[in-house]
């Protein structure tokens, strides 16, 4: 008998639950959602292939040729209310990005997770702190010294050692991993670039460099922060164990080096973008301590590597699989270069490829923002609700790229009518 009113009381709140997650379901755009668990099983199963299952719901929420919102129900990962909110509707990332950038800063759990590659580097830091690299970076890269030094870098590894392996391989007919190469090949041009020693990693003999491996790994253990609940890589980072103990020892591996570069910069300063933060104060007036020019560095390492080298593969195996493009890009170029050498601003296929390739494949398939203030949302620039029941309650805010390619229609094909 004793049990007879916790079995009513338990019946009575389930049933509250159940009704109320009804309601809530219903008003919701995205995933298929559970109680308790809400999409976690999906998120689970898709992990593998999560931009290609973002993109997939986003198309499901609108007709072809749209921009769209959704909302993934994430309880115990994403804060707050468990909503993270996603969306590639072009007003809706002009609002984040650009209008009210202010709101929408990185976050403390993304902060958090990505402070001991990164630091207070440009992808981790808002404010002030964001806002003078931002700076600094925006105007060393309009330098006439810094494009030289650039185009110095990029001419010196592609003549003399990404065509003697590419011709090489031609000469004895063996098959080449290209992504690889193109890797390789902006590793050493960002790295020169950025603190200006050459690691060489593109060279015939292809070697595995320590500081590459090591910021490789170091790169991934701190991916997987984001991925799982914040509890579990505190309690690796506690105990030692897991991916944090890589992190740990990579993060060695990386800070010897950039040590050793900064040495360097200190005795030789240079026309690198190491030597020039060198140079500049922080927000308190003060020149950047070591460790802080170690992860501004490795954030600009970070910016020009992997993005640079997708967007490379992509173009290649685009042209590739168009020959009639392959064909009118080479006649294009070749005719350009024989009349005005020193003027190639009007080749007009080769600057519509890479539209193409970057409206089709995004180098970067998503961004994560944090929605600061209560009570702003992105409804008012969208007809999606669920952004007004999540947005407005200081949530998690993705901005998805990758799906763009499934609305090639929108910008390829007005490009494409150039070509043909």
């Amino acid at each position: 008998m004793e049990t007879l009113p916790l079995l009513l009381t338990l019946a009575a709140a389930a049933s509250v639950y159940l009704l109320w997650f009804y309601l809530l379901a219903r008003k919701l755009t995205g995933p298929k959602v559970w109680p308790v668990v809400g999409s976690l099983p999906l998120l689970f199963m898709n992990r593998r292939k999560i931009h290609d299952w973002i993109a997939g719901n986003l198309r499901a929420t609108g007709g072809v040729g749209t921009y769209q919102t959704c909302t993934i129900a994430l309880p115990f990962l994403a804060r707050k209310q468990g909503f993270y909110t996603v969306t590639c509707h072009p007003k809706n990332i002009e609002h984040v990005l650009r209008t009210r950038f202010d709101n929408y800063p990185k976050g403390p759990d993304w902060q958090t997770a990505f402070h001991d590659l990164l630091g207070q580097g440009i992808f981790n830091s808002d404010g002030e702190t964001w806002l003078i690299q931002r700076k600094t970076a925006a105007l060393e890269f309009t330098t006439r010294t810094l494009r030289q030094a650039m185009a110095r870098w990029v001419s010196q590894t592609i003549k003399n050692r990404l065509w003697s392996i590419l011709d090489k391989a031609v000469a004895e007919k063996f098959s080449v991993d290209l992504q690889d190469l193109l890797l390789r090949l902006t590793f050493d041009n960002i790295c020169g670039l950025t603190f200006g020693k050459d690691p060489r990693t593109l060279s015939p003999e292809m070697p595995e460099n320590p500081f590459a491996a090591a910021f490789d790994t170091a790169t991934e253990a701190t991916l997987q922060r984001i991925l799982y609940p914040g509890f579990l890589w505190r309690v690796e980072k506690l105990l030692g164990i897991g991916a944090e103990k890589r992190l740990k020892k990579s993060l060695e591996v990386v800070e010897t080096y950039m040590d050793d570069a900064i040495e360097a910069r200190k005795e030789n300063p240079s026309d690198d973008l190491l030597s020039r933060f060198m140079k500049k104060k922080d927000v308190d007036g003060n020149h950047f301590p070591i460790s802080v020019l170690q992860r501004i560095a490795l954030n600009f390492v970070l910016a020009g590597r992997d993005t640079s080298s997708v967007a490379l593969s992509w173009f290649f195996w685009l042209v590739m699989n168009h020959p009639e493009v392959e064909a009118k890009i080479i006649k294009e170029i070749s005719t350009i270069l024989t009349e005005t050498p020193e003027d190639v601003s009007y080749i007009v296929h080769e600057e519509w490829a890479p539209c193409v390739l970057a409206s089709s494949y995004s180098r970067v398939g998503s961004v994560s923002r944090h929605s600061r203030v209560s009570g702003v949302c992105l409804a008012r620039l969208c007809i999606a609700r669920c952004l007004q029941e999540t947005t407005s309650r200081k949530s998690w805010v993705g901005l998805s790229s990758f799906p763009l390619k499934a609305i090639l229609s929108v910008l390829g094909l007005r490009l494409a009518a150039k070509v043909n």
